[in-house]
Protein backbone atom coordinates (compact mmCIF):
# COMPACT_ATOMS: atom_id res chain seq x y z
CA UNK A 1 0.00 0.00 0.00
CA UNK A 2 1.45 3.66 -0.84
CA UNK A 3 0.76 6.94 0.55
CA UNK A 4 0.69 9.62 -1.53
CA UNK A 5 0.70 13.09 0.26
CA UNK A 6 -0.21 16.42 -1.35
CA UNK A 7 1.65 18.00 1.34
CA UNK A 8 3.98 21.43 0.79
CA UNK A 9 6.99 20.66 2.48
CA UNK A 10 10.62 22.13 1.56
CA UNK A 11 13.50 19.76 2.10
CA UNK A 12 16.91 21.71 3.06
CA UNK A 13 20.22 20.49 4.41
CA UNK A 14 22.30 22.09 6.86
CA UNK A 15 25.32 21.77 8.68
CA UNK A 16 25.07 22.43 12.06
CA UNK A 17 26.87 20.88 15.49
CA UNK A 18 23.91 18.85 17.70
CA UNK A 19 22.92 19.64 20.57
CA UNK A 20 25.17 22.85 22.16
CA UNK A 21 27.18 23.41 18.86
CA UNK A 22 30.30 20.79 19.05
CA UNK A 23 33.53 21.03 17.05
CA UNK A 24 32.34 18.57 14.48
CA UNK A 25 29.56 19.34 12.04
CA UNK A 26 26.95 17.00 10.70
CA UNK A 27 25.34 17.26 7.54
CA UNK A 28 21.41 16.32 8.11
CA UNK A 29 18.01 16.78 5.72
CA UNK A 30 15.52 19.13 7.63
CA UNK A 31 11.68 18.68 6.04
CA UNK A 32 10.07 22.18 6.62
CA UNK A 33 6.33 21.03 7.27
CA UNK A 34 3.21 22.63 5.73
CA UNK A 35 -0.45 21.38 6.04
CA UNK A 36 -1.90 19.73 2.87
CA UNK A 37 -4.00 16.76 1.99
CA UNK A 38 -2.58 12.78 3.03
CA UNK A 39 -3.70 10.47 0.87
CA UNK A 40 -3.48 6.55 1.96
CA UNK A 41 -3.83 4.97 -1.96
CA UNK A 42 -3.61 1.08 -3.41
CA UNK A 43 -2.66 0.63 -6.47
CA UNK A 44 -3.95 -1.77 -9.03
CA UNK A 45 -4.49 -2.39 -12.75
CA UNK A 46 -6.72 -4.34 -14.90
CA UNK A 47 -9.00 -3.82 -17.87
CA UNK A 48 -12.26 -2.48 -18.62
CA UNK A 49 -15.94 -5.01 -18.97
CA UNK A 50 -19.52 -4.52 -19.40
CA UNK A 51 -21.47 -3.86 -15.74
CA UNK A 52 -24.14 -6.38 -17.85
CA UNK A 53 -23.67 -8.12 -20.92
CA UNK A 54 -25.22 -11.49 -22.65
CA UNK A 55 -23.18 -14.66 -22.77
CA UNK A 56 -22.72 -16.51 -26.33
CA UNK A 57 -22.37 -19.83 -24.71
CA UNK A 58 -22.66 -23.48 -26.52
CA UNK A 59 -26.09 -24.96 -26.63
CA UNK A 60 -26.19 -26.86 -23.09
CA UNK A 61 -27.92 -29.89 -25.45
CA UNK A 62 -24.15 -30.20 -26.85
CA UNK A 63 -23.45 -32.19 -23.25
CA UNK A 64 -24.62 -35.48 -24.75
CA UNK A 65 -22.60 -35.04 -27.82
CA UNK A 66 -18.72 -34.17 -25.70
CA UNK A 67 -16.22 -32.32 -27.40
CA UNK A 68 -16.91 -30.15 -30.50
CA UNK A 69 -14.36 -27.74 -32.12
CA UNK A 70 -14.48 -24.17 -32.95
CA UNK A 71 -14.23 -23.22 -36.96
CA UNK A 72 -15.04 -20.13 -37.29
CA UNK A 73 -15.27 -16.81 -34.89
CA UNK A 74 -16.04 -13.41 -35.99
CA UNK A 75 -13.56 -11.14 -35.67
CA UNK A 76 -13.55 -9.72 -31.66
CA UNK A 77 -14.59 -5.98 -31.26
CA UNK A 78 -16.93 -6.45 -34.76
CA UNK A 79 -20.58 -5.21 -34.41
CA UNK A 80 -23.14 -8.25 -35.52
CA UNK A 81 -27.18 -7.59 -36.01
CA UNK A 82 -29.61 -9.86 -34.28
CA UNK A 83 -29.93 -13.59 -36.08
CA UNK A 84 -26.27 -13.05 -37.66
CA UNK A 85 -23.49 -16.28 -37.27
CA UNK A 86 -20.54 -15.70 -34.71
CA UNK A 87 -19.13 -18.57 -34.17
CA UNK A 88 -19.29 -21.59 -36.12
CA UNK A 89 -18.66 -25.39 -34.72
CA UNK A 90 -17.72 -28.08 -36.21
CA UNK A 91 -18.26 -31.70 -34.61
CA UNK A 92 -16.47 -35.13 -36.23
CA UNK A 93 -18.39 -36.78 -33.17
CA UNK A 94 -21.46 -35.52 -34.37
CA UNK A 95 -21.30 -36.29 -37.88
CA UNK A 96 -20.12 -40.26 -36.81
CA UNK A 97 -22.73 -40.31 -34.11
CA UNK A 98 -25.27 -39.61 -36.92
CA UNK A 99 -23.37 -41.88 -39.68
CA UNK A 100 -24.16 -45.42 -37.01
CA UNK A 101 -27.43 -44.16 -35.85
CA UNK A 102 -28.68 -43.82 -39.23
CA UNK A 103 -26.95 -47.09 -40.25
CA UNK A 104 -28.73 -48.92 -37.18
CA UNK A 105 -31.87 -47.40 -38.38
CA UNK A 106 -31.58 -49.09 -41.77
CA UNK A 107 -30.93 -52.18 -39.58
CA UNK A 108 -34.08 -51.44 -37.64
CA UNK A 109 -35.84 -51.10 -40.92
CA UNK A 110 -34.47 -54.27 -43.13
CA UNK A 111 -35.94 -56.26 -39.78
CA UNK A 112 -39.26 -54.53 -39.73
CA UNK A 113 -39.28 -55.03 -43.77
CA UNK A 114 -38.53 -58.92 -43.21
CA UNK A 115 -40.55 -59.50 -39.86
CA UNK A 116 -43.59 -57.82 -41.80
CA UNK A 117 -43.01 -60.37 -44.60
CA UNK A 118 -42.80 -63.84 -42.25
CA UNK A 119 -45.45 -62.54 -40.02
CA UNK A 120 -47.62 -61.77 -43.60
CA UNK A 121 -46.80 -65.08 -44.90
CA UNK A 122 -47.30 -66.94 -41.47
CA UNK A 123 -50.95 -65.08 -41.67
CA UNK A 124 -51.38 -66.27 -44.63
CA UNK A 125 -50.69 -70.09 -43.93
CA UNK A 126 -52.99 -69.58 -40.96
CA UNK A 127 -55.80 -68.38 -43.12
CA UNK A 128 -55.22 -70.93 -46.00
CA UNK A 129 -55.22 -73.73 -43.13
CA UNK A 130 -58.15 -72.13 -41.62
CA UNK A 131 -60.28 -72.16 -44.89
CA UNK A 132 -59.22 -75.76 -45.79
CA UNK A 133 -60.25 -77.20 -42.66
CA UNK A 134 -63.62 -75.58 -42.62
CA UNK A 135 -64.00 -76.77 -46.30
CA UNK A 136 -63.07 -80.68 -44.21
CA UNK A 137 -65.30 -80.04 -41.73
CA UNK A 138 -68.40 -78.94 -43.81
CA UNK A 139 -67.64 -81.97 -46.41
CA UNK A 140 -67.01 -84.50 -43.01
CA UNK A 141 -70.69 -82.86 -42.15
CA UNK A 142 -71.77 -83.47 -45.76
CA UNK A 143 -71.07 -86.93 -45.73
CA UNK A 144 -71.24 -88.24 -41.97
CA UNK A 145 -72.72 -91.54 -41.85
CA UNK A 146 -75.58 -90.97 -39.45
CA UNK A 147 -79.03 -93.89 -40.54
CA UNK A 148 -78.45 -96.52 -38.92
CA UNK A 149 -80.36 -98.53 -41.11
CA UNK A 150 -77.90 -97.85 -44.13
CA UNK A 151 -74.52 -97.95 -42.05
CA UNK A 152 -73.05 -100.16 -39.79
CA UNK A 153 -72.52 -98.56 -36.22
CA UNK A 154 -68.67 -98.51 -36.71
CA UNK A 155 -69.47 -96.58 -39.80
CA UNK A 156 -71.24 -94.31 -38.14
CA UNK A 157 -68.80 -93.72 -35.40
CA UNK A 158 -65.95 -93.07 -37.57
CA UNK A 159 -67.41 -90.33 -39.40
CA UNK A 160 -68.80 -88.73 -36.01
CA UNK A 161 -65.33 -88.92 -34.80
CA UNK A 162 -63.86 -87.73 -37.97
CA UNK A 163 -66.59 -84.50 -37.73
CA UNK A 164 -64.91 -83.75 -34.19
CA UNK A 165 -61.92 -83.95 -35.34
CA UNK A 166 -62.51 -81.78 -37.69
CA UNK A 167 -64.37 -79.38 -35.50
CA UNK A 168 -61.73 -79.30 -33.32
CA UNK A 169 -58.90 -78.32 -35.68
CA UNK A 170 -60.91 -75.49 -37.02
CA UNK A 171 -60.97 -74.20 -33.58
CA UNK A 172 -57.32 -74.73 -33.26
CA UNK A 173 -56.75 -72.77 -36.35
CA UNK A 174 -58.63 -70.18 -35.18
CA UNK A 175 -56.86 -70.03 -31.88
CA UNK A 176 -53.70 -69.84 -33.63
CA UNK A 177 -54.74 -67.13 -35.69
CA UNK A 178 -55.72 -64.89 -32.69
CA UNK A 179 -52.66 -65.58 -30.97
CA UNK A 180 -50.73 -64.83 -34.22
CA UNK A 181 -52.34 -61.77 -34.38
CA UNK A 182 -51.35 -60.50 -31.24
CA UNK A 183 -47.87 -61.92 -31.70
CA UNK A 184 -47.42 -59.89 -35.25
CA UNK A 185 -48.93 -56.48 -33.30
CA UNK A 186 -46.44 -57.64 -30.37
CA UNK A 187 -43.05 -58.25 -32.35
CA UNK A 188 -43.87 -54.97 -34.71
CA UNK A 189 -44.27 -53.03 -32.04
CA UNK A 190 -41.67 -53.32 -29.91
CA UNK A 191 -39.48 -53.09 -33.77
CA UNK A 192 -41.37 -49.71 -34.02
CA UNK A 193 -40.15 -48.72 -30.62
CA UNK A 194 -36.63 -49.14 -31.82
CA UNK A 195 -37.24 -47.20 -34.80
CA UNK A 196 -38.80 -44.30 -33.04
CA UNK A 197 -35.55 -44.01 -30.48
CA UNK A 198 -33.20 -44.11 -33.56
CA UNK A 199 -35.62 -41.54 -34.82
CA UNK A 200 -35.00 -39.46 -31.79
CA UNK A 201 -31.41 -39.63 -31.72
CA UNK A 202 -30.96 -39.10 -35.25
CA UNK A 203 -33.30 -36.19 -34.83
CA UNK A 204 -31.22 -34.65 -31.93
CA UNK A 205 -27.99 -34.99 -33.17
CA UNK A 206 -29.46 -33.64 -36.77
CA UNK A 207 -30.85 -30.41 -34.45
CA UNK A 208 -27.72 -30.23 -33.02
CA UNK A 209 -25.46 -30.09 -36.22
CA UNK A 210 -28.01 -27.52 -37.30
CA UNK A 211 -27.20 -25.63 -34.02
CA UNK A 212 -23.27 -25.70 -34.76
CA UNK A 213 -24.17 -22.18 -35.80
CA UNK A 214 -24.20 -19.88 -33.06
CA UNK A 215 -26.21 -16.80 -33.99
CA UNK A 216 -26.40 -13.22 -31.71
CA UNK A 217 -29.43 -12.85 -29.60
CA UNK A 218 -29.43 -9.13 -30.64
CA UNK A 219 -27.52 -5.96 -31.82
CA UNK A 220 -23.89 -5.73 -30.66
CA UNK A 221 -20.33 -6.04 -30.48
CA UNK A 222 -18.61 -9.23 -29.91
CA UNK A 223 -16.39 -10.23 -26.85
CA UNK A 224 -14.41 -13.11 -26.80
CA UNK A 225 -13.97 -14.83 -23.52
CA UNK A 226 -10.51 -16.21 -22.52
CA UNK A 227 -9.85 -19.81 -22.01
CA UNK A 228 -9.42 -21.43 -18.36
CA UNK A 229 -5.07 -21.11 -19.67
CA UNK A 230 -5.98 -17.38 -20.18
CA UNK A 231 -6.02 -17.08 -23.92
CA UNK A 232 -8.67 -16.18 -25.79
CA UNK A 233 -10.78 -18.94 -27.71
CA UNK A 234 -10.26 -19.11 -31.29
CA UNK A 235 -10.37 -20.95 -34.28
CA UNK A 236 -9.26 -25.15 -33.63
CA UNK A 237 -9.89 -25.12 -30.09
CA UNK A 238 -12.45 -27.57 -28.59
CA UNK A 239 -15.49 -27.11 -26.68
CA UNK A 240 -18.60 -27.99 -25.03
CA UNK A 241 -22.23 -27.44 -24.16
CA UNK A 242 -22.86 -24.44 -21.62
CA UNK A 243 -19.10 -23.11 -22.34
CA UNK A 244 -18.98 -19.10 -22.46
CA UNK A 245 -17.36 -18.29 -25.42
CA UNK A 246 -18.10 -14.44 -25.41
CA UNK A 247 -20.65 -12.22 -24.79
CA UNK A 248 -22.42 -9.11 -25.98
CA UNK A 249 -22.09 -6.48 -23.68
CA UNK A 250 -24.00 -3.25 -22.85
CA UNK A 251 -21.79 -0.39 -23.86
CA UNK A 252 -24.06 2.02 -22.32
CA UNK A 253 -22.40 1.16 -18.48
CA UNK A 254 -18.81 -0.05 -17.94
CA UNK A 255 -17.34 -1.19 -15.18
CA UNK A 256 -13.29 -1.95 -13.99
CA UNK A 257 -12.02 -4.93 -13.49
CA UNK A 258 -8.57 -4.63 -11.45
CA UNK A 259 -6.35 -6.12 -9.22
CA UNK A 260 -4.67 -5.70 -6.56
CA UNK A 261 -1.05 -7.32 -4.94
CA UNK A 262 -2.23 -9.13 -2.29
CA UNK A 263 1.26 -7.51 -0.07
CA UNK A 264 -0.23 -4.01 -0.89
CA UNK A 265 -4.27 -4.82 0.01
CA UNK A 266 -4.34 -3.38 3.52
CA UNK A 267 -7.84 -1.59 3.87
CA UNK A 268 -9.36 -2.99 0.97
CA UNK A 269 -13.22 -2.80 1.18
CA UNK A 270 -16.05 -1.82 -0.31
CA UNK A 271 -17.33 1.44 -1.08
CA UNK A 272 -13.55 2.36 -1.00
CA UNK A 273 -13.40 5.68 -3.96
CA UNK A 274 -11.53 4.68 -6.67
CA UNK A 275 -10.11 7.15 -9.51
CA UNK A 276 -9.63 5.15 -13.09
CA UNK A 277 -7.12 6.40 -15.97
CA UNK A 278 -7.15 4.85 -19.27
CA UNK A 279 -3.87 3.69 -20.59
CA UNK A 280 -4.22 5.35 -24.26
CA UNK A 281 -5.59 8.65 -22.28
CA UNK A 282 -3.62 9.42 -19.03
CA UNK A 283 -4.84 12.81 -19.10
CA UNK A 284 -8.18 12.04 -18.19
CA UNK A 285 -9.38 10.73 -14.78
CA UNK A 286 -12.86 8.48 -14.07
CA UNK A 287 -14.14 8.08 -10.73
CA UNK A 288 -15.89 5.45 -9.24
CA UNK A 289 -16.13 2.99 -6.34
CA UNK A 290 -15.37 -0.91 -5.54
CA UNK A 291 -18.60 -2.89 -5.81
CA UNK A 292 -17.15 -6.40 -4.79
CA UNK A 293 -13.63 -8.00 -4.06
CA UNK A 294 -12.83 -11.63 -4.13
CA UNK A 295 -11.95 -13.11 -0.57
CA UNK A 296 -8.78 -14.90 -1.66
CA UNK A 297 -5.79 -14.00 -3.23
CA UNK A 298 -5.14 -15.55 -6.23
CA UNK A 299 -1.98 -15.65 -8.75
CA UNK A 300 -2.33 -14.22 -12.19
CA UNK A 301 -1.11 -17.19 -13.86
CA UNK A 302 -0.13 -20.52 -13.25
CA UNK A 303 3.79 -20.38 -12.33
CA UNK A 304 3.23 -16.62 -11.03
CA UNK A 305 4.50 -16.52 -7.32
CA UNK A 306 2.38 -13.13 -6.71
CA UNK A 307 -1.10 -13.32 -5.68
CA UNK A 308 -3.73 -10.22 -6.74
CA UNK A 309 -7.31 -9.93 -5.22
CA UNK A 310 -9.68 -9.16 -8.05
CA UNK A 311 -11.77 -6.29 -7.27
CA UNK A 312 -15.16 -5.34 -9.21
CA UNK A 313 -15.24 -1.01 -9.56
CA UNK A 314 -18.43 0.56 -10.69
CA UNK A 315 -17.80 3.98 -12.88
CA UNK A 316 -19.46 7.02 -11.93
CA UNK A 317 -19.53 8.35 -15.36
CA UNK A 318 -19.02 5.89 -18.61
CA UNK A 319 -17.63 7.47 -22.28
CA UNK A 320 -18.88 4.99 -24.56
CA UNK A 321 -16.46 6.68 -27.08
CA UNK A 322 -13.33 5.84 -25.03
CA UNK A 323 -14.48 2.87 -22.86
CA UNK A 324 -14.65 -0.40 -24.52
CA UNK A 325 -14.36 -3.99 -22.95
CA UNK A 326 -10.98 -5.20 -22.73
CA UNK A 327 -9.07 -1.31 -22.23
CA UNK A 328 -6.24 -1.39 -20.02
CA UNK A 329 -6.39 0.56 -16.96
CA UNK A 330 -4.44 1.76 -14.21
CA UNK A 331 -6.34 2.15 -10.76
CA UNK A 332 -5.85 3.91 -7.22
CA UNK A 333 -8.40 3.20 -4.74
CA UNK A 334 -8.28 5.35 -1.49
CA UNK A 335 -8.12 4.00 1.72
CA UNK A 336 -7.76 7.10 4.11
CA UNK A 337 -7.48 10.71 3.27
CA UNK A 338 -7.05 13.69 5.21
CA UNK A 339 -7.40 17.46 4.25
CA UNK A 340 -5.66 20.06 6.10
CA UNK A 341 -3.32 17.92 8.35
CA UNK A 342 0.42 18.12 9.22
CA UNK A 343 2.51 14.78 8.12
CA UNK A 344 6.05 13.95 8.52
CA UNK A 345 8.01 11.27 7.02
CA UNK A 346 8.02 7.95 9.28
CA UNK A 347 11.66 8.16 9.38
CA UNK A 348 11.68 11.08 11.05
CA UNK A 349 10.11 9.76 14.27
CA UNK A 350 11.59 8.90 17.29
CA UNK A 351 9.78 6.49 20.10
CA UNK A 352 10.96 5.72 23.04
CA UNK A 353 8.79 3.90 25.47
CA UNK A 354 5.76 3.82 23.22
CA UNK A 355 5.76 7.50 22.87
CA UNK A 356 6.48 9.35 19.47
CA UNK A 357 9.40 12.31 19.20
CA UNK A 358 10.39 14.56 16.84
CA UNK A 359 14.09 16.87 16.43
CA UNK A 360 12.91 20.18 15.61
CA UNK A 361 15.94 22.44 14.91
CA UNK A 362 15.17 26.45 15.10
CA UNK A 363 17.80 28.66 14.13
CA UNK A 364 19.78 28.00 17.33
CA UNK A 365 19.37 24.70 18.31
CA UNK A 366 17.79 21.18 17.71
CA UNK A 367 14.82 20.66 20.37
CA UNK A 368 13.78 16.90 21.43
CA UNK A 369 9.83 17.54 20.98
CA UNK A 370 7.07 15.00 21.89
CA UNK A 371 3.91 14.98 19.56
CA UNK A 372 0.46 12.88 18.87
CA UNK A 373 0.40 10.63 16.01
CA UNK A 374 -2.58 10.20 13.96
CA UNK A 375 -3.39 8.09 10.73
CA UNK A 376 0.32 6.36 9.16
CA UNK A 377 1.20 4.81 6.16
CA UNK A 378 4.25 3.05 4.59
CA UNK A 379 5.98 6.14 4.13
CA UNK A 380 3.83 8.95 6.20
CA UNK A 381 2.48 9.78 9.35
CA UNK A 382 0.52 12.44 10.82
CA UNK A 383 1.28 14.93 13.59
CA UNK A 384 -2.15 15.69 15.47
CA UNK A 385 -0.20 17.85 18.41
CA UNK A 386 3.13 19.23 18.96
CA UNK A 387 3.75 20.30 15.80
CA UNK A 388 3.16 23.42 14.46
CA UNK A 389 3.03 24.42 10.35
CA UNK A 390 6.62 25.79 9.41
CA UNK A 391 8.38 23.83 11.81
CA UNK A 392 11.37 22.05 10.98
CA UNK A 393 12.23 18.53 11.43
CA UNK A 394 15.36 16.72 10.87
CA UNK A 395 14.69 13.47 8.80
CA UNK A 396 16.90 11.25 11.23
CA UNK A 397 18.81 11.04 14.39
CA UNK A 398 22.29 13.18 14.24
CA UNK A 399 25.18 11.71 16.11
CA UNK A 400 26.59 13.42 19.19
CA UNK A 401 29.08 15.92 18.00
CA UNK A 402 32.70 15.33 19.58
CA UNK A 403 33.15 17.62 22.92
CA UNK A 404 29.42 18.24 22.79
CA UNK A 405 25.62 16.93 24.05
CA UNK A 406 23.65 13.95 22.70
CA UNK A 407 20.16 14.92 22.22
Amino acid sequence: MKARPLIGALIVFAAFAAACGGTKNADMAVLKVHKGTFQVLIPAFGELQAAKSTPITVPIESLQFGIQTISWMAPEYSSVKKGEVVIRLASTDLKERLRVELAEMAKVDLEIGKKEKQLEKDKSDVHGEIAVTSVQRELADVYAARDETIFSKNKIIEDAIDLDYQNIRERHFERKKGQLEKRIAAELQVLQSKARTRQMQIKQIQDQLNNLDIKAPHDGMLVINKHWTGEKYRAGMNTWGGQKLGSLPDLTQMEAKIFVLESEAAGLKENLPVSIILDFEPGRVFTGKVIGLDTIAKPLGEESPLKYFETKVALDTTDAQLMKPGVQVRASIFVEKHADVLAVPNQALVFEQSKAFLLVKNSTKVEKRAVETGARSLTLTIITKGLSEGDSVLLGNPAPAQGGRSI
